[in-house]
Order: structure tokens, then sequence, then C-alpha cells
């Protein structure tokens, strides 16, 4: 249970990341949300759950990162294909979202249970 509040804060963040860009390709607003709620949910128990007690902060922002860049790019390419502009765009909310990463991973090193194990900091 202690899982859901920063699946919750990454879904929220996320979503306003994204309908910043993606509306202006003209997603849906629920195909951003959903797009959404599916990068949370990975993001959080590939880089949180598993890479950040282990490797740190700095490793799992960058993991996060590049799930995001490549989530986004698979979102998008099939409608408009391998253009520098899909990449710029999927690089800006792969940067804006580390950036919140950052400080979401410290927020999850203080606050959520890490079952007994030692947390990294860095």
């Amino acid at each position: 249970m202690h899982h859901v509040k920063p699946i919750l804060i990454k879904f929220i963040v996320y979503s306003i990341l994204l309908s910043l860009v993606l509306l202006f390709y003209g997603f849906s607003i629920p195909a951003v949300l959903l797009l959404s709620a599916l990068l949370s949910v990975i993001t959080y128990f590939l880089g949180d759950v598993f890479v950040l007690p282990l490797k740190g902060n700095f490793v799992a922002t960058i993991v996060d990162g590049g799930t995001i860049f490549l989530g986004v790019l698979i979102w998008i390419v099939p409608y408009y294909g391998l253009y520098f502009s899909t990449l710029a765009s999927a690089l800006f909310v792969a940067f804006v979202v580390s950036v919140s990463e950052w400080f979401l991973h410290i927020y999850v090193i203080g606050r959520v249970d890490r079952e007994d194990r030692e947390p990294v900091y860095d």
C-alpha cells in the first residue's frame, strides 16, 4: 500500500508534463492519461523499487529518463514518424521528467519503506 502515493505523484507530474507536449501533436487527453499511467507504473517499479536502492539517485534518474524517452518515442513515432521534432520533443519531456524524478527519489528514499534495505544516498 505504500507504493500508491509515489505512483500517484508520478502520475500527476507525468500527466502535466506529457500534456504540454503531446497535446500539441494532437493526442487526446485520454491518450495522454493512459501513457502517463503506463509510464508511472513502469518507471516506479523499474527505477524506484529496483534501481534506486541498489545504485542510488543518479542512476535511477537516468534509468527513469531513458524509460520516459523511449516511451514517448514509441508513442509518437507510429503517428508522426521519426523526425527531429519528435526526437526533440521526447528528449525535452525526458529531461524535464528527470529533473522532477530527482526530487521524487529523495522523497521515496526518505518516506517509503525499503524493506530493511540500506538505501544508497548520493
